[in-house]
């Protein structure tokens, strides 16, 4: 890690700005991670040019809001790009054409599928999210606040999903307790990411649950384009419900496929103890041991064909 910090310092410091992107459709560790990273290197004199995909609005506590650059991507800076919670350069989205031009990509990661896509990587897939390994760039910096705590604690508890995943270590709860010190409302923080929802989020997950169904030890349920206008949604509004219907007594493994406006599948897997990320990897997708996911061209029917027939090879299972 240290040589990683050493080199980033030393582009940072000399370039004077940077970009910070993540993943497309972005969960709370992106968004932390990203805003994160643009406060701490505001504090050392950095200009921050943050590319994030929209997403919910009950991330808008969090203080960065002021970086995302909406201007045209070939304007940015191309000396210095920091990616942050993405595995694969092909899910950074709109920021794909820097690659080809940018003299120092920092990723910075925690998936067990990650690529090291990089010039320079620093990818802990033992992690139980970026925003723990961004934290300590923010100590190294010496710059931690409470706006970065904010930021940081708020990723953390979205991708352990309160602590529960196996991700969580003895690090992970040292780092919250740290985080916790610099007087945010930890509690609130934890209410309205785990257990605050709209009405459309409360309509799209009611309509995912009326699909649902269960094979064996698998549950899985799904929501076409049309299901997701209904209602009112998008690829924002959809968080939560692999992890709930995981959740159900005997289950072991879930997943759920929505059709995005492009056309294609997003698929979404958790497991209890299966590996996800082996079935996600082979749809050309990744992630973690018990949760990762993919894109899918073809059909709804094609999708779920497609995961069955993976399951069959790889879990002998025949539903």
């Amino acid at each position: 890690m240290k040589e990683f910090l050493l080199n980033l310092k030393d582009c940072l410091i000399k370039n004077k700005k940077a970009v910070i992107a993540t993943h497309v459709n972005p969960d709370g560790d992106a968004i932390g991670s990203a805003f994160a990273m643009a406060l701490i290197i505001k504090k050392i004199g950095v200009e921050p040019f943050v590319v994030i995909d929209d997403y919910n609005d009950k991330f808008n506590f969090i203080k960065g809001t002021e970086f995302i650059y909406k201007g045209d991507i070939l304007d940015i800076s191309d000396k210095v790009l920091i990616c942050v919670d993405c595995g694969d350069k092909n899910r950074i989205g709109c920021v794909g054409d820097l690659f080809e031009r940018t003299e120092n990509v920092f990723n910075i990661d925690h998936h067990i599928s990650n690529t090291n896509f990089g010039n320079f990587n620093l990818v802990y897939p033992n992690a139980s999210s970026t925003c723990e390994i961004v934290f300590d760039i923010a100590e190294f910096f010496n710059v931690s606040d409470k706006y970065i705590a904010e930021a940081l604690y708020t990723g953390i508890i979205t991708d352990t999903c309160g602590f529960k995943h196996k991700s969580t270590t003895e690090k992970t709860h040292i780092t919250a307790g740290k985080l916790i010190n610099f007087g945010i409302d930890f509690s609130e923080i934890q209410t309205n990411m785990l257990y605050s929802h709209s009405l459309t989020e409360v309509s799209v997950f009611l309509k995912a649950l009326e699909n649902m169904k269960i094979k064996s030890f698998i549950s899985y349920t799904t929501l076409s384009e049309k299901e997701m206008k209904d209602c009112n949604a998008s690829s924002k509004d959809v968080d939560g419900i692999v992890e709930y219907i995981l959740n159900i007594n005997n289950i072991k493994m879930s997943f759920f496929i929505y059709e995005k406006d492009n056309g294609n599948m997003k698929i979404s897997f958790r497991s209890k103890e299966i590996d996800v990320n082996k079935l996600a990897s082979m749809l050309g997708g990744g992630g973690h041991v018990l949760a990762a996911g993919a894109e899918y061209k073809g059909s709804m029917e094609q999708a779920l064909n497609k995961v069955f027939e993976l399951l069959e090879k790889e879990l002998d299972f025949n539903g």
